[in-house]
């Protein structure tokens, strides 16, 4: 993945637990940033993406046929609930 060189102004106290944290771990300040950031966004686009099935699903007539596909699909299902 290329990288891209960022320039931030951190609290003292923030960058001194990054450094530790960085020791710790036998890594680079640069690498535990970007891990800490990548997680952050990977959180909040899966947050978004929750939120956005949540609410198709809140949608009364995708529920109902949500209902009756599965219904369908167990009737003709070979297995029977007590199988699952």
């Amino acid at each position: 993945m290329p990288m891209k060189k960022v320039a931030i102004s951190l609290p003292e106290a923030v960058l001194e637990a990054v450094d530790e944290l960085a020791a710790r771990r036998g890594e680079s300040r640069s690498h535990v940033i970007a891990s800490i950031l990548s997680r952050v966004a990977r959180v909040k686009r899966d947050r978004e993406i929750t939120a956005q099935i949540d609410a198709l699903f809140a949608d009364d007539t995708i529920a109902a046929e949500q209902e009756r596909t599965a219904t369908q699909f167990l009737r003709a299902s070979p297995w029977t609930r007590e199988q699952w």
